[in-house]
């Protein structure tokens, strides 16, 4: 079991945001964060539908004639004039203004204990694999433990508390919001917020014996549970479901539902006594030299665990906190989709968590009126255009500054998951009723976006997120966001995302036969994108324009879409294109990079077969960004000069989830050609297993030892017929039916 438990040795420290060095729990509805203090612990709780604060502007003014302006200036070369935020400070002269929403805390469990004497081995940690979080240690020879879990059967915390002798602790619970009513009886606390749409109970069970001071329960015992539920919005507050039963049998309910999705699949890379060290210890050695194979699992598990305590059936998609925002207006707490939410997806459908995609659909899917308003009023076309920011009642231009309000592939970027969900599961109903429509309304932007010159595309203004073009970067064009000159033409990610969106697109007219009578426009858009351009340093271009430049120093790699996250080019079907996307991945500067675009680098460097060069980014990772608690944070603040500069960085979870798909792709990839098995195998890793790893056609396990022998096992869902990669080489040709396994080997 030690590989499923992580632990640490010391409380959380980060001073005056100790929710950073939290242990996390959650059921994709409710999240909990403990920080482990022995006197005196809050334990805090959040809930995935609340949001405060916002305004989606109402309606949409319509500023067509400055995004007409925009382009004449950019056809006159002048990109001062198309870069003053022209869009922004339209709608702001009409009278539209609309700002994103934020999370907010739901309240604290506060709990006080005086210990007897100094304590002594002290441990907290988390059993990923059933959800439980534990805070134990010793005073005067009596051991004392916590154990607290968040049922995903019946969204109630449940709280084991237990010593070898008798103690006391007082209870309180706070609310984020002005508390309209407090009742504190002799086994329970009640407090309800002020607007009536929020309340909670907590009830006591078990023998003990309690009193009520000052609106406080204080309980003396050796074992008790305590049950808490959140409530948002008015709802229910019972709790007589579970009243009565035991701590192990609530246990049992709650694993028979997270346990599954955590084993859907697994990774092996280290034996077992490897993960009797915390995590304190894991990332010291990390630091001295670099992530040990033990580490590599521990955060793989980790960001998968934190993934599925974070994503729900029903409810929100997971946004850059999880369920876990440690305050009121967080840095970034929105669903960014120019980079952050597309990370936290892409390990996903691999991973055996199709699950979570429907509930991202629907929430972009809502707001699809909103997203056609934005794109006839501000751009003149059909279709949709979506903001890189939302929240859940916010859709419209939420961030006043052009880097957001020029860049048009949102949507386009959004369709790849919702495509790939179609590939790995075949539900031709979601396909036909939403999945289709929704890619539908991205293409229609797109062809009335497009300008056709000389036989070819031409878009702009165009947004490479978030560059500039190196001789574009000192003219005095740069915008309240800190961002010099954004809005360029013919960003290369533009022109990938839209190749992508429209194959898939015809391929999924002909499936459904829904728009066959579009089909020739679309084919004519798709026939009019010109090739990808290659600099003089050998590297493909950012913006595919002969007179903009590459800016090397910066953290995102948007304009490397067809190698990753897409499969559009690959060593097999363009190797001289492939070699030049290589080339400009290496020249992009370390220090110019965050927690989420070293995870997005490891990725790509895994698609070029180069596993050390991957290896080396969770190596940069651990040493600069990631906490003991495992959660990342945008920067290294110390100034070691390995990423960006910044005093107070904001928590980011979008990388803890970037490792998770960067691990994988090291292990295995399903390319157009071929299944490709270890194809960026660092060094360290010379054993190891995998377990159940999706691809569209079924699944795969992968065995691997020192000597070079490595065990396969394809289990085919539909019928297969492809080559078998080993390290990026050609090693054999399967074909399966649907429903047949095959178990061979091989050997590198």
């Amino acid at each position: 079991m030690n590989r499923h438990i992580y632990t640490l040795q010391k409380p959380a420290a980060w001073h005056n945001e100790l929710w950073r060095d939290a242990l996390p729990l959650g059921n994709g509805l409710t999240g909990v964060l403990v920080t482990g203090a022995i006197a005196e612990e809050s334990i805090q709780f959040n809930r995935y539908d609340l949001w405060h604060g916002g305004s989606d502007g109402g309606s949409i003014p319509d500023i067509t004639e400055t995004f007409r302006k925009m382009r004449e200036f950019i056809d006159n070369d002048d990109y001062v004039s198309a870069n003053q935020d022209n869009l922004m400070q339209a709608l702001n002269a009409k009278g539209y203004y609309a700002c994103c929403e934020s999370p907010y805390p739901f309240g604290w469990l506060d709990m006080k204990s005086v210990p007897a004497g100094m304590f002594r081995h002290y441990r907290r940690g988390v059993n990923m694999r059933t959800g439980e979080a534990f805070v134990e240690f010793m005073v005067d020879g009596s051991r004392y433990r916590r154990e607290i879990f968040v049922s995903r059967d019946s969204d109630i915390t449940v709280i084991r508390m237990s010593a070898d002798t008798p103690f006391t602790t007082t209870y309180d619970f706070r609310l984020f919001v002005e508390t309209e009513e407090s009742i504190t009886t002799q086994n329970s606390i009640r407090r309800t917020a002020k607007d009536g749409s929020m309340a909670v109970h907590v009830q006591f069970s078990g023998t003990f014996s309690s009193a009520v001071h000052e609106d406080k329960l204080s309980v003396t015992g050796q074992e008790y549970l305590i049950f808490v539920r959140c409530s948002s919005h008015g709802s229910a507050l019972d709790l007589e479901a579970v009243s009565g039963e035991t701590y192990d049998t609530l246990l049992l309910k709650h694993t028979a539902l997270h346990t599954p999705l955590y084993d859907a699949v697994t990774i092996e890379l280290a034996d077992e006594e490897s993960f009797v060290s915390t995590n304190e210890q894991m990332l010291l050695e990390a630091y001295e030299d670099q992530a040990s194979p033990a580490l590599l699992e521990r955060l793989w598990r980790f960001g998968r665990y934190l993934f599925i305590s974070a994503a729900a059936e029903k409810g929100n998609p997971v946004p850059l906190y999880g369920l876990w925002h440690g305050g009121d207006n967080m840095q970034w707490c929105q669903y960014v989709a120019n980079e952050n939410v597309e990370m936290t997806y892409w390990h996903t459908m691999a991973g055996g968590l199709a699950y979570s995609i429907p509930a991202l659909l629907r929430y972009y899917t809502s707001k699809i009126e909103k997203f056609r308003e934005c794109a006839r009023q501000v751009f003149g076309m059909n279709g949709i255009w979506i903001s890189a920011y939302t929240t859940p009642h916010s859709a419209g231009l939420c961030v006043p500054v052009s880097v957001i309000g020029n860049w048009i592939s949102c949507a386009g970027w959004l369709c790849r998951h919702f495509w790939e969900y179609y590939l790995y599961t075949d539900d031709k109903t979601l396909l036909r009723e939403e999945i289709l429509p929704f890619m539908y309304e991205a293409a229609q932007f797109y062809r009335d976006y497009a300008v056709l010159e000389n036989g070819k595309v031409r878009l702009y203004p165009s947004v490479s997120p978030e560059n500039t073009p190196l001789n574009l970067f000192d003219l005095p064009t740069q915008s309240a966001s800190g961002h010099h000159c954004p809005a360029a033409q013919n960003a290369t990610m533009d022109f990938a995302v839209m190749k992508e969106l429209l194959t898939n697109l015809l391929q999924g007219i002909e499936i459904t036969g829904l728009y066959t009578d579009e089909i020739d426009s679309f084919r004519d858009l798709l026939s009019g994108i010109p090739a990808y351009f290659v600099n003089h340093d050998g590297a493909v271009q950012e913006w595919m324009h002969p007179e903009l430049e590459d800016n090397y120093a910066h953290r995102h790699l948007s304009h490397i879409y067809p190698v990753f996250p897409g499969t559009e080019v690959t060593a097999h079907n363009d190797p001289i294109l492939f070699e030049a996307f290589r080339t400009a991945v290496d020249l992009r500067e370390l220090g110019s990079q965050c927690n989420w675009s070293l995870t997005h680098m490891a990725s790509i460097y895994a698609r070029f077969g180069e596993g050390e060069k991957a290896a080396e980014c969770m190596d940069v990772m651990t040493k600069s960004v990631l906490l003991d608690s495992l959660f990342t944070i945008s920067n290294d603040w110390r100034g070691m000069g390995v990423t960006l500069a910044w005093a107070n960085p904001p928590v980011q979870l979008d990388a803890v989830f970037g490792t998770v798909n960067a691990i994988q792709e090291m292990l295995f990839c399903r390319q157009k050609e071929a299944l490709s098995i270890l194809p960026a195998l660092p060094e360290r890793l010379k054993s190891g297993a995998v377990h159940g790893m999706v691809f569209p056609e079924g699944m795969i396990d992968i065995l691997w030892n020192m000597s070079g022998r490595v065990e396969v096992t394809i289990t085919a869902r539909k019928d297969l017929e492809t080559d078998i990669l080993l390290s990026g080489k050609t090693a054999g040709h399967i074909r399966l039916t649907a429903g047949e396994k095959e178990v061979f080997e091989l050997y590198r």
